[in-house]
C-alpha cells in the first residue's frame, strides 16, 4: 500500500515517519481506539477530490466515542478541516482511503485511563479493495459480538480481532471471506462490510439491531435503491438459509464499496455472477462518489 508524505496528529502536519505512539500506550495495551475510515474519489471531469459523507462519518465516529467513553480530543468542525487540510497538503489528486483514529495516548496507562487522547488522520492512495469479478465466502463458526458485550454499533479497534479471526479462518479453508452470524443465529454483516441480498427482485439487508456496524455506505445504498432505481429496500432479520437460496448477494462498506458474493459455502449464488439489481446498485454509487448530479450534500470538496 501507498503511504503519504504527511499525516495530522493532534492538529499538526508532521512527517508520516514522525507519528509514533509508545508500545505500553493504552491504545496498544488495551484497544483503547475508535475510529473512522473514508473514501475521496477524484474527478477528472471536475478536476476536484471529494471526501464522500464526511460528515456522517465524523457523527458515527461522535457516537463511537460516547459509547467507549473516549473523550473526542477537537470537536466536528475541526476535524473535518483537518481531514482536508492533510489532504490538500499532500497535493493528493486521486483516490484516498482516509483513516481518523481517536485513541487513548497515556504512557504505561492503567486499563481505565481516559487521557490524555490523541488523535491523527491518515490520507492513503488506494484503488478497489477486493480484485476480481465476486468473491466466495463462508458463513463462519465465530459469533459476532453482541451489544451487551463488544458492541459492533461502536467502530473500534478491539471490535476487529472478532472480523480478523472470521476472516482468518476462512482464508485457510479456502474462501476468500466469510460472513458473521449472531449469536442467535440471524446474520449478521461481513469482518469489515455490510451484508445484502436479493430475493425476488428486493434487496434484504439485517436490521440495525442485528449486530452490525451502522454503515454509511449501507445507508447511502438504501436510499440510491429508493432514489435511482426505484426498488424499496427490506430491513428485517436474515436467516442463514436465506444466504443459500438469494438470487444475488454482496457485500458494501466504503473499503468494499460493492462487490458482489458469488457463492456461500459453495452454494452458488444465482448464476454465480454479478446480478442485475447489484450491478445498477454499484453503478449509481460510483456515479454518486465522483460528483453525479444527485446529492452534492455527500460530497465535500478538497480543493477550493
Amino acid at each position: 500500500m501507498a503511504k503519504p508524505r504527511l499525516l495530522l496528529m493532534n492538529g499538526r502536519i508532521i512527517p508520516y515517519e514522525d507519528a509514533r505512539v509508545h508500545v505500553l500506550s493504552t491504545a496498544m495495551k488495551y484497544a483503547a481506539s475508535v475510529y473512522e475510515a473514508m473514501r475521496a474519489y477524484w474527478s477528472e471531469s471536475e478536476q476536484q477530490l471529494y471526501v464522500f459523507r464526511l460528515r456522517e462519518h465524523l457523527r458515527r465516529l461522535e457516537r463511537s466515542a460516547k459509547i467507549a467513553r473516549v473523550p473526542l480530543p477537537a470537536d466536528l468542525d475541526r476535524l473535518e478541516a483537518d481531514t482536508r487540510e492533510v489532504i490538500r497538503a499532500n497535493g493528493f489528486r486521486e483516490d484516498l482511503h482516509v483513516r481518523l483514529i481517536v485513541f487513548v495516548d497515556t504512557d504505561d496507562g492503567g486499563l481505565a485511563s481516559r487521557e490524555p487522547v490523541s488523535y491523527v488522520v491518515a490520507p492513503i492512495p488506494t484503488g478497489r479493495y477486493f480484485g476480481g469479478s465476486g468473491l466466495h465466502v463462508a458463513v463462519s463458526s465465530w459469533d459476532r459480538t453482541s451489544d451487551n458485550a463488544i458492541p459492533p454499533r461502536v467502530k473500534a479497534a478491539a471490535n476487529y480481532q472478532n472480523s480478523r479471526l472470521a476472516l482468518l479462518q476462512a482464508k485457510i479453508d479456502g474462501y476468500d471471506d466469510a460472513i458473521l452470524l449472531n449469536s442467535d443465529g440471524s446474520v449478521a454483516e461481513g469482518p469489515g462490510y455490510t451484508l445484502f441480498l436479493v430475493r425476488d427482485d428486493r434487496p434484504i439487508t439485517s436490521s440495525v439491531t442485528s449486530n452490525i456496524l451502522e454503515g454509511v455506505t449501507r445507508a447511502t445504498l438504501l436510499t440510491l435503491f429508493r432514489e435511482a432505481l426505484s426498488v424499496d429496500p427490506w430491513e428485517r432479520e436474515v436467516d442463514r438459509t436465506e444466504l443459500y437460496i438469494a438470487d444475488e448477494a454482496f457485500f458494501a462498506g466504503t473499503a468494499a464499496e460493492v462487490t458482489p458474493i458469488l457463492s456461500v459455502d459453495r452454494h452458488p449464488i444465482g448464476d454465480g455472477a454479478i446480478g442485475p439489481l447489484t450491478a445498477k446498485v454499484r453503478d449509481a454509487y460510483f456515479q454518486v462518489v465522483r460528483g453525479g448530479a444527485s446529492h452534492p450534500e455527500w460530497r465535500t470538496p478538497v480543493y477550493p
